[in-house]
């Protein structure tokens, strides 16, 4: 059966009536976005699905049963009677590609569709032939930050980024990218045989177009058992798709899975005692292992830790990048704009440092 290019679900007439205007051969049928959900729940979803989220108070919960549903390649429309910016960006986080208040204007939604084609061929991936796993270390030393800098960094020098959140409780990284996961990383850790390239799209929230992020949603409270059979076929499946995967929040006994699949270890430490103590008992820990120190200055403290102690703790190893502290980054974090609230030196020095690791050169930056 060929695929439905176009299909909507509208509940005013008017909206309707809108088909031969914009493309006489799409489908509309008359409903809201729960007729769409109970629809997909039996047949294959179109290619772009608009959905009409009017008799809603909270759509959100609806466009995440929705998005779960749907095919990956799916691309969902929303339309509503409410005109607000805070639900726009919210379903935008969610996974809506565009929302089109009402009333529904025929040019506005054929501009739509035009950006619909525009991000598809734009999103086609070129094949992955090297990808390389950096496991995040150092919880409470700012590692949330450091790995948001990697991923929009290394997503500059035109690479697709996967970040991965495995910390069940409390993983912050989604908070950090503004990015609230809708699809759940459980059942992907419960049932490796169910892990694909269709499943793993499924569950990655976009952040950017270059950068997909895994983790459970920020209320999440485990009270089940712990699953780790199914972190390396994620792995595996996330390198076919990315050309850096930025794993955080990871236990011990992840930690020991991890070992197999890691290319670089990164540790993240504060220029404390504490800090420096931390990443030298990680660097202990790692026997030898390939890592990378990045020294992030993330509070305003006074110089606690001198040359000499830095020298003594990590045996006149040097580290490989260093951050200042910046006043203005958690704002810039929450702005999606992080990049632009480090000054250009620290910024280059971060950039030599992921150059270093991919293999790119500031040939390969792209704006």
């Amino acid at each position: 059966m060929a695929d439905i290019e176009f299909e909507a679900y509208l509940s005013d007439p008017a909206s309707r009536r809108l088909r031969a205007d914009v493309d006489p051969t799409a489908v509309v049928r008359r409903g809201t976005i729960r007729q769409a959900l109970r629809a997909c729940q039996s047949a294959r979803s179109p290619n772009t699905l608009l959905v009409d989220l009017d008799g809603e108070a909270n759509p959100m919960p609806q466009v995440g049963a929705l998005l779960q549903v749907c095919r990956p390649e799916t691309t969902i429309l929303a339309t509503g009677s409410e005109n607000s910016v805070t639900l726009a960006n919210d379903l935008y986080r969610g996974g809506v590609f565009l929302y089109l208040p009402k009333p529904l204007d025929a040019n506005n939604l054929r501009n739509a569709l035009r950006e619909v084609i525009s991000a598809d061929e734009e999103q086609e991936r070129p094949e992955v032939q090297a990808s390389h796993v950096m496991l995040m270390h150092g919880k409470g030393m700012g590692v949330n930050t450091v790995t948001a800098l990697l991923a929009h960094i290394a997503a500059s020098f035109g690479r697709y980024v996967s970040c991965l959140d495995l910390n069940a409780n409390f993983g912050t990284l989604a908070l950090t990218f503004d990015t609230e996961p809708e699809r759940g990383l459980a059942q992907a850790l419960q049932d490796p045989q169910s892990i694909n390239a269709d499943t793993v799209e499924r569950l990655q929230a976009r952040v950017t177009n270059r950068i997909g992020l895994l983790a459970y949603p920020v209320d999440h409270v485990d009270h089940g058992e712990a699953h780790f059979e199914g972190l390396g076929s994620l792995v595996t499946e996330l390198a076919s798709h990315a050309h850096l995967i930025l794993v955080c929040g990871t236990s011990m006994e992840q930690f020991k899975v991890m070992l197999n699949y890691v290319t670089n270890h990164v540790i993240v430490f504060e220029p404390t005692p504490v800090g420096v103590s931390i990443a030298s008992r990680w660097l202990r820990l790692l026997q030898g292992a390939r890592s990378s120190l990045v020294m992030n200055h993330a509070r305003p403290l006074p110089k606690l830790v001198g040359e000499s102690h830095l020298r003594s703790a990590f045996g006149n190893r040097p580290p490989d990048a260093e951050l200042p502290y910046i006043r203005g980054m958690a704002e810039a974090m929450m702005l999606g704009d992080s990049l632009r609230s480090i000054p250009q030196r620290e910024r280059q020095s971060v950039g030599r440092f992921l150059q270093s690791l991919l293999g790119v050169g500031a040939a390969d930056q792209v704006e």
